[in-house]
């Protein structure tokens, strides 16, 4: 699986474990830095968007962050997992020896309503353990039959 470090232990994913979920957020948060992904998917076929993990100094896996759906999409489901994933730290940097760990994880697969084509676009939110404020995720996806 090839990962792309982002914000946080935000990542690209190309698969993973999944659990079906949607919720909203606490409307009552400070919203925090915002991410724009523009990804590709065929009508109908699940598509990894993202994943969010935490990695301790010790390689070990920190806390899983809360990861919920803030804007549903208009045009397919989201199904949120549950599972682990390698980090994805650049060369240099002092974790990069914890991309050979696997860690614990939170993500979203997207899949579009059959026959659907055109753009369609959600909004995820994350939140580290402990924390009260929380980064938000654009996400254009573009549907193609």
């Amino acid at each position: 699986m090839t990962l792309k470090k982002v914000l946080c232990g935000l990542a690209l994913i190309s698969s993973s474990l999944w659990l079906s979920a949607c919720q909203t957020d606490d409307q009552k948060t400070t919203r925090t830095g915002s991410t724009v992904y523009t990804v590709s998917a065929k009508s109908g076929q699940k598509v990894g968007l993202l994943s969010n993990y935490m990695v301790n100094p010790d390689c070990s896996s920190g806390k899983v962050p809360d990861f919920k759906v803030a804007t549903a999409p208009a045009n397919g489901a989201i199904d949120l997992w549950h599972g682990s994933v390698s980090p994805a730290f650049r060369e240099g940097h002092p974790q990069y020896k914890c991309n050979a760990r696997k860690v614990a994880a939170v993500g979203a697969f997207y899949t579009s309503r059959a026959g659907f084509a055109g753009t369609d676009h959600l909004v995820v939110s994350s939140k580290a353990p402990g924390s009260d404020v929380y980064s938000f995720v654009n996400v254009h996806i573009t549907v193609t039959k």
